[in-house]
């Protein structure tokens, strides 16, 4: 059995350790106080869908799916507060608009 150390606890640190653990590794996670408590608390997690390029759209909406699937324990605060997207004239409100359709069609 393979084993393996993942050094830090935030958020990416405890998905490998997660997709280890899943695969069959012994996984030990090495971190200096409260699980996600460093940049992962900092970041306060957020989560968006970018639309700018299709690449990238496709990545933040497949780790937007991930995330869905995660089995959090109850201890862990979730909270889905959307995004707002602010419109200083008509031409940014249309702008609004096609972003909002994007992600529709998305």
């Amino acid at each position: 059995m393979t084993s393996v150390v993942v050094v830090g606890g935030g958020i990416v640190g405890i998905a490998c350790a997660r997709t280890l653990a899943r695969a069959g590794a012994r996984v030990r996670v090495v971190h200096e106080g409260p699980l996600a408590g460093g940049a992962t608390a900092a970041g306060m997690g957020h989560l968006i869908a970018l639309d700018d390029h299709d690449p990238v759209a496709r990545f933040t909406l497949d780790s937007l799916r991930l995330w869905e699937d995660l089995d959090l324990p109850p201890s862990c605060e979730e909270s889905r507060c959307g995004c707002i997207w602010v419109a200083a004239d008509e031409e940014e409100m249309e702008e609004a608009r096609a972003r909002q359709q994007r992600h529709r069609e998305r």
